[in-house]
């Protein structure tokens, strides 16, 4: 991966903690394993795995507007898509999504939302 990428990929990572902090509370670190080892989320929020991914153009920008377009004041767009021999996905706007990922926090007044040790 060149180093641009990954210094985008870095900046948008950060970018999307500090949102979460900003809406949960919750204080997230970047998984730095994730450039050691394959398999391992960007960051980790309780039993959320999170993985970032920032690209110059993404085509499900096209579906989440087609929704958008269909919903009246106060309904939530949301897509879900799947291609050919693959899952089904779901897709919504991180805003509408934080409070649900709130909802699944324990009501304790601390998280650890840090990525687990290495071994």
């Amino acid at each position: 991966m060149a180093k641009i990428s990954r210094t985008r990929g870095a900046t948008y990572e950060r970018e999307v903690a500090a949102k979460i902090h900003d809406v949960l509370g919750v204080k997230l670190k970047r998984n730095l394993q994730q450039y050691q080892e394959k398999g391992l989320g960007d960051l980790i929020l309780g039993r959320f795995i999170i993985e970032c991914k920032r690209r110059r153009k993404i085509a499900v920008y096209e579906f989440i507007e087609q929704a958008e377009a269909a919903c009246k004041p106060g309904e939530v767009p949301v897509v879900i898509m799947r291609a050919d021999g693959k899952e089904s996905l779901a897709l919504m706007y991180l805003d509408e999504l934080l409070p649900l990922l709130g909802n699944e926090l324990p009501q304790q007044s601390q998280v650890d939302a840090s990525p687990p040790e290495a071994s």
